[in-house]
């Protein structure tokens, strides 16, 4: 749905603390968003780390919102906007034709970040997600992690059998790690941000690093 890449989702407000927390980590490297839609995550580390090329991605009805969102930052060197299929390959929307055509022909480059806010919403797209992120990892660069932050909106929904199938493994980083304050989120009298969300929401949103399964 074109709609949802238009709110700025309480995963994203954690991922974008924690990429700010930890943002020496992403300078001179390239970072791939997926599913940026507003692209409150690429916006940080554009403005906080320099990286050396930042790639912006949604589907294809979310990039004209993704394209005024990083305008009316005053955004444009060193990023990459289109759009980005997740789970196929040989096309033009394609993590293999990003990779072969834009990221290594044109840039000379690899993808050493990969972030996404929110991106393990929908059941039926949890393994497309990983087939991308496992072929940027096993057929790209070993060394690239995915962070991504996710609501539990299902305690019975699992990722574990698709990490397990596409040899990825998982760890779960605690908020507390990088200094998550909810209250400034969520309570009306603190000045510090403009956005406010339920308690309860922040409460259930985790952050995960998904990496190279250990052999």
């Amino acid at each position: 749905n074109a709609a949802y890449g238009c709110y700025v989702w309480p995963s994203a407000l954690v991922l974008s603390e924690f990429l700010f927390y930890n943002r020496s980590r992403f300078i001179n490297k390239t970072v791939l968003e997926v599913g940026a839609g507003t692209c409150l995550p690429s916006l940080t580390i554009i403005k906080s780390s320099k990286p050396s090329h930042m790639v912006v991605t949604d589907i294809e009805s979310i990039v004209p919102a993704m394209q005024q969102c990083l305008e009316l930052n005053q955004v444009s060197d060193n990023v990459w906007i289109g759009a980005l299929e997740w789970g196929q390959f040989g096309t033009p929307n394609s993590i293999d034709y990003l990779i072969q055509h834009t990221i290594q022909t044109e840039w000379d480059s690899s993808i050493d970040y990969i972030i996404g806010s929110d991106t393990f919403y929908d059941p039926k797209e949890f393994e497309n997600l990983l087939v991308l992120v496992s072929y940027v990892i096993h057929h790209h660069n070993p060394h690239c992690t995915f962070y991504t932050t996710y609501q539990e909106r299902s305690s019975k929904r699992s990722i574990q059998y698709l990490l397990n199938k596409w040899n990825l493994q998982c760890r779960l980083i605690s908020k507390d790690a990088f200094g998550f304050d909810e209250l400034k989120y969520t309570c009306e009298q603190d000045a510090e941000s403009e956005i406010k969300v339920n308690a309860g929401t922040l409460s259930s949103v985790f952050l995960l690093e998904i990496s190279k399964a250990k052999q």
